[in-house]
């Protein structure tokens, strides 16, 4: 077997240096195809932000940051709003700390430029962690892809950025549109590309489709307990 095939647990020990390696990128996809797959990366990004001290900002798109939360709530996760920062985008369920709320436009370019002028007031100095969650339903609405090439291309600026790392977690069935399927673009536009899926037996594989961690994981094939993940930090 080729070694980058090979299966390998993400520990309670490593999953710091994983987090360490990927805040040294700039844009972070991860498509999520595995049942409560984003509601454990949200889980991590928000423990990783508390013992690391590197502040976590979320950009909450129509109502898909409460969703999750409360999922995690429901599994005897334990939180606080104050762990994230929020800027609301649509929607009208309040989740974590909103601290802007921008009004839903559907030129891109204008949406854009409402976030990032957000993002300029509330990011401290030194790293951080934009995390953006309901991508895939701004794609939905879409209709027509020239609409959905100036989203991704919004994305694109975001390369080079020295102190913060995006990270854009989306559901991945959910997120082709029947006009364009903007998967491949994004693919190529980002850092890093990770798959989330379910493995069977209450496991979640981490595949690093396009990843430098790779190398350092001498694999492109993670697992992770989801059950063992809820116990780490209590």
């Amino acid at each position: 077997m080729n070694s980058l095939e090979r299966r390998v647990m993400i520990t309670k020990e490593n999953i710091d240096i994983i987090f360490d390696y990927l805040l040294s990128g700039d844009v972070e996809v991860i498509e999520n195809s595995a049942i409560l797959g984003v509601e454990f990366a949200l889980h991590m990004f928000m423990e990783y932000s508390k013992r690391r001290g590197v502040p976590l900002i979320v950009e909450d798109i129509f109502d898909t940051l409460p969703v999750y939360l409360t999922h995690l709530r429901f599994l005897g996760v334990n939180f606080e709003d104050l762990d994230m920062k929020v800027i609301k985008v649509g929607g009208s369920q309040d989740a974590g700390n909103v601290v802007a709320r921008v009004r839903f436009e559907t030129d891109p370019l204008i949406y854009q430029r409402k976030i990032d002028q957000k993002l300029q007031k509330i990011i401290p100095d030194g790293k951080y962690i934009h995390l953006v969650l309901g991508l895939e339903r701004l794609l939905s609405i879409q209709n027509n892809p020239h609409m959905i090439r100036a989203v991704l291309s919004s994305i694109r600026q975001k390369l080079g950025e020295k102190d913060g790392m995006s990270v854009y977690i989306l559901e991945k069935p959910l997120a082709k549109n029947p006009l364009f399927n903007p998967l491949p673009m994004l693919e190529d536009l980002a850092t890093s590309v990770i798959e989330l899926v379910d493995e069977g037996a209450g496991i979640i594989g981490v595949y690093l489709k396009k990843s430098r961690l790779a190398l350092l994981m001498n694999t492109q094939r993670l697992l992770i307990s989801p059950r063992d993940v809820v116990g780490w930090w209590e």
